[in-house]
């Protein structure tokens, strides 16, 4: 059975065995996990400020790809959705990669996710991802949704 929470402290080091934490340490942030049986599966960032639209954005969506095409991501974007709801939110947004991330793109338009109006952004250099250098070369498509 599949189910969505927020991942707590206590979590942590179980969830981090199976899927990659890249942004645990942001604050005024949430981790939503998706849950099959005891085994977390997948997971969604929320960032609540500070972001590119001043909306609350969902980050870092991730599905193994041994568990991809299930609903797992649909279901934690709809989760995500949710809990910005619940928090008095009337929008979100994501970001997507331009070039690289299709899938995604089609996926968030299938969930009523529309072009934010905003030139895309392009990430050039390293980044620190969980005190690890990461380097990127990418163009972030910005999609927001009425909730």
């Amino acid at each position: 059975m599949l189910t969505v929470s927020e991942l707590s402290a206590d979590q942590v080091e179980l969830v981090d065995r199976y899927l990659p934490l890249s942004r645990l340490s942001d604050q005024g942030s949430t981790y939503l996990i998706a849950w099959e049986d005891d085994r977390p599966i997948g997971h969604a960032h929320i960032a609540w400020s500070g972001t590119h639209l001043g909306l609350p954005e969902i980050q870092d969506v991730f599905v193994p790809p041994e568990n991809r095409r299930r609903g797992i991501a649909s279901r934690l974007t709809e989760a995500a959705e949710d809990e910005a709801r619940r928090r008095g939110s009337d929008r979100i947004s994501l970001s997507v990669s331009q070039e690289q991330n299709r899938a995604a793109k089609l996926l968030y338009e299938k969930l009523g996710y529309v072009d934010a109006g905003v030139e895309p952004v392009r990430v050039l250099g390293q980044i620190m991802i969980r005190g690890r250098p990461l380097e990127v070369d990418d163009t972030l498509l910005y999609l927001v949704k009425e909730l």
